[in-house]
């Protein structure tokens, strides 16, 4: 089997997305959450893998590996899987997966370098890993999406919204105020959150990621290094360090 191409694949709460690599570069990604078995061949035949690392284990991802060319190997992210970074986490297989991805793809972005990662997505995520790849742990919170929905399920005349695409200057209806609330929070959340990662930590590099990345990126004061793909690069890593003993 050719041993240079391969897919990964990150099953998210919502979305299936895909990561196709040949020689270690990401040629192309994207989202696969429907495909049919037809689809994955038609895929294939263009865009031919050896070996596939699909991100959890579940229903949704039995079926989706019964829809992928039988001629490829197909691993998963389970409890013994080994990862090129220690942690001081409890216990690392309560580490959501995509929080183990997103510290293997900072090593691979980021090398040496003392990180903060953040992975605004379902929920926003923060993981601190110094420059000896050593994860210190991190803080979980509500995403943009989920924040909307609380408010709408938990009190009985607030309307179920979307995220905003652009944040009004003063709420002056509830669409608005709800809007503002919720925005300048995640904003004023995130940079109270870098601020105490440094003051406890000191200097590192932050990166963002996750599907509201590019919302945020220009709305959070400090420099920030934006990574769309690096859950994608992340299980890739994994993949190689697991599969073919990378070191």
């Amino acid at each position: 089997m050719n041993k240079s191409k391969h897919l990964v694949l990150d099953v998210g709460n919502n979305q299936i997305k895909f990561g196709y690599f040949e020689q270690d570069e990401l040629k192309k990604s994207g989202v696969c959450t429907d495909w049919t078995e037809l689809e994955w061949s038609t895929f294939y035949q263009s865009h031919p893998f050896s070996f596939v690392l699909v991100g959890s284990v579940g229903a949704r991802t039995k079926r989706l590996i019964a829809k992928l060319p039988k001629s490829c190997a197909v691993h998963v992210v389970d409890d013994v899987t080994k990862y090129p970074f220690t942690s001081d986490y409890d216990n690392i297989q309560s580490l959501g997966v995509d929080r183990r991805a997103v510290l293997a793809g900072a090593l691979k972005t980021h090398p040496s370098t003392a990180v903060l990662i953040i992975d605004a997505g379902s929920c926003i995520t923060y993981d601190i890993m110094d420059e000896n790849a050593h994860h210190k742990g991190g803080a979980i919170s509500p995403g943009r999406a989920m924040r909307y929905h609380a408010m709408h399920l938990f009190t009985d005349k607030l309307p179920f919204l979307s995220p905003a695409e652009k944040i009004p200057l003063i709420g002056t209806d509830t669409k608005s105020s709800m809007e503002l609330g919720v925005e300048l929070g995640i904003i004023a959340e995130i940079e109270a959150q870098i601020a105490a990662f440094a003051q406890e930590y000191g200097n590192f590099t932050i990166i963002l990621t996750g599907g509201d990345a590019k919302f945020l990126n220009k709305k959070i004061k400090n420099t920030i290094f934006v990574a769309a793909d690096l859950t994608l690069i992340g299980l890739y890593h994994l993949l190689m360090f697991n599969t073919f003993h990378e070191k």
